[in-house]
């Protein structure tokens, strides 16, 4: 066997075994290893399931400052609401839209995402001038938040 032969059997043989090393370390040496990870991953599911459960306004996910233009946003919405209307999973605001524009809209929503992300957003633009709608929806309990936190009450 020759040099190159010999080095390339080592250099072969030193591949196959740091990839089962690497196959031992990422599926978990034993199988008791397997199932504490297992465990452990079921645990952040729950938790996952849990946070997603709530209603919650998370304050920190907006500095002061988009705080602010959300606050300013939300006035004029309330300015320039003509209409509300409940829906099965939440309820639906036609603006007047020489009062507010659909941006003023899409920059309400991408703020108000950031700290209630429970939320189901969708625009509507009707044809021909045709009113502006935005329809807010959520899984169940999220009308309840809504009439309380937009004063629907």
């Amino acid at each position: 066997m020759n040099f190159q032969q010999a080095h390339f059997n080592w250099f072969f043989a030193a591949s196959v075994f740091t990839a089962l090393l690497a196959a031992m370390v990422v599926n978990g040496i034993s199988p008791n290893a397997r199932a504490q990870s297992a465990a452990l991953s079921a645990k952040d599911d729950s938790r996952t399931a849990a946070r997603q459960s709530g209603f919650y306004c998370n304050l920190k996910a907006l500095n002061p400052a988009e705080r602010e233009q959300l606050r300013q946003l939300t006035e004029r919405f309330k300015a320039a609401r003509v209409e509300t209307t409940e829906l099965e999973s939440g309820y639906a605001f036609r603006f007047d839209a020489a009062k507010i524009s659909i941006n003023d809209l899409a920059a309400w929503i991408s703020w108000e995402q950031k700290c209630c992300p429970f939320f189901d957003f969708e625009i509507e633009l009707q044809r021909d001038g045709g009113p502006l709608w935005l329809k807010l929806r959520g899984r169940g309990g999220v009308k309840e938040f809504m009439r309380h936190e937009f004063g629907l009450e």
